[in-house]
């Protein structure tokens, strides 16, 4: 009995777990389509976690010091 409730629990709290990651990732992505910001730095921390959790990260040009042009990072 005391296993069915501990595998019960372990089971719960997963679930919790995964559902707030889906929910985070799901209001990122809302936001991101509203503000139109996904070409520019995440603008809060909620857009900034659903990148990190998506993978989706911004190249932002970086001045160059021979040329002083802007190029991307390698």
């Amino acid at each position: 009995m005391a296993t069915l409730i501990a595998l019960t629990a372990t089971g719960l709290f997963i679930a919790g777990a995964a559902t707030g990651v889906i929910g985070v990732v799901c209001l990122a992505i809302r936001r991101e389509d509203k503000n139109l910001t996904l070409t520019s730095q995440a603008t809060d921390n909620v857009s900034r976690a659903g990148r990190w959790l998506t993978g989706v990260h911004v190249r932002a040009s970086i001045p160059s010091v021979a040329t002083g042009r802007p190029t991307t990072p390698a």
